[in-house]
């Protein structure tokens, strides 16, 4: 018998649920970042073909780099598996304990609508910088989203302490709070 993957979703979530300005994210959380890196190491991260484009570092170590576009055909580039659907591309993974959807908005909101997310760990960026504010405010036409609520019954929210010691420290201006969803089944 295969076993089912905990397929987890995660995401960092800014004002108005802004996860994108343009084709970057709109802020730099060291705290995120660190808490990215952490819960992702060692498992599939699986991403849109923009969200992959624009990572900083490519593939990211540590990881299988899955990335998904309905152009693409199967095929396995040096470190990366590009894959045409997301389905697809947890099926690839194979008999894994763990998978993670990174993003962008469009794959989050295929994932949840089709009940394929077990576990979403939300970061909540809080932003106090002004001009940071008025940035994102500024190329709103270029924005993307995360537009799903966890308010009803099929999710349990649970708080993620974090100990100041352990995380890096913070830019000034910005805040991260983390979360995890579960699904309840």
């Amino acid at each position: 018998m295969i076993k089912k993957p905990l397929v987890c979703g995660i995401v960092a979530v800014g004002p108005n649920g802004i996860i994108g300005c343009g084709m970057h994210m709109p802020w730099h959380s060291k705290q995120d970042l660190f808490h990215f890196k952490n819960t992702t190491m060692g498992w599939p991260c699986i991403f849109g073909k923009n969200t992959y484009d624009n990572l900083s570092i490519k593939p990211l170590p540590g990881r299988l780099n899955i990335v998904c576009s309905s152009s693409y055909q199967i095929a396995k580039q040096g470190d990366v598996l590009r894959v045409p659907s997301l389905e697809e591309a947890i099926k690839q993974c194979g008999n894994t304990d763990r998978i993670f959807v990174c993003g962008g908005a469009v794959l989050y909101n295929y994932a949840l609508k089709n009940d394929l997310i077990d576990v979403m760990y939300l970061t909540q960026i809080y932003l106090y910088d002004e001009k940071l504010k008025k940035q994102i405010e500024h190329s709103k036409e270029t924005n993307t989203y995360f537009q799903y609520n966890f308010s009803d019954d099929k999710w349990r929210k649970y708080d993620i302490p974090y100990p100041e010691n352990i995380l890096p420290a913070e830019n000034p201006g910005i805040k991260a709070f983390f979360y995890k969803y579960v699904r309840v089944r």
